[in-house]
């Protein structure tokens, strides 16, 4: 199989060919095994009609999709670009609503994520579900959105 660390720093051009043979001759075996066993299992759960009745037939139309691309509209692609900085300008507002964020915090910098959530005093002092690997408390999107699972939590038990 064709395997390299950096696509975009590897040296296509003068790569020797025999090893592209060799590359190229490992996917398709693989691809091969793959496909026969995708093929027992579709036939063991009985899925060779759903297969042949509707996959099969839009295939077509997935693999021009893929290869022209798709029409989009880009005034309606524009206009749903500004109703999301509108709402996500508006949600970062509301932040500033509450007594724990100060209007000097700045909600796209980290460092003020994790001061208000975690170690500020008089702010929200939550416990950081996550850490970085370095080990400082994490406000990534995972870590946020689970953060959140907790309040609700929190806020059906309390009723």
């Amino acid at each position: 199989m064709l395997t390299i660390n950096n696509p975009r720093t590897f040296d296509w051009a003068n790569m020797p060919l025999s090893d592209c043979c060799e590359g190229n001759a490992a996917d398709a075996y693989f691809t091969l095994k793959l496909f026969n066993l995708i093929e027992e299992k579709i036939r063991e759960l009985g899925m060779e009609g759903l297969i042949t009745k509707l996959i099969m037939p839009s295939l077509s139309t997935f693999s021009e999709m893929e290869y022209e691309g798709m029409l989009v509209s880009e005034d309606r692609l524009e206009e749903v670009g500004r109703h999301l900085r509108v709402s996500n300008i508006d949600e970062e507002d509301a932040l500033y609503g509450f007594e724990e964020v100060k209007t000097s915090d700045n909600m796209a910098s980290n460092n003020d994520l994790i001061e208000i959530l975690y170690t500020r005093e008089d702010a929200f002092e939550m416990y950081p579900p996550d850490r970085t690997a370095k080990g400082t408390a994490s406000v990534s999107a995972p870590t946020l959105k689970l953060l959140l699972e907790h309040i609700e939590e929190e806020l059906k038990r309390r009723g």
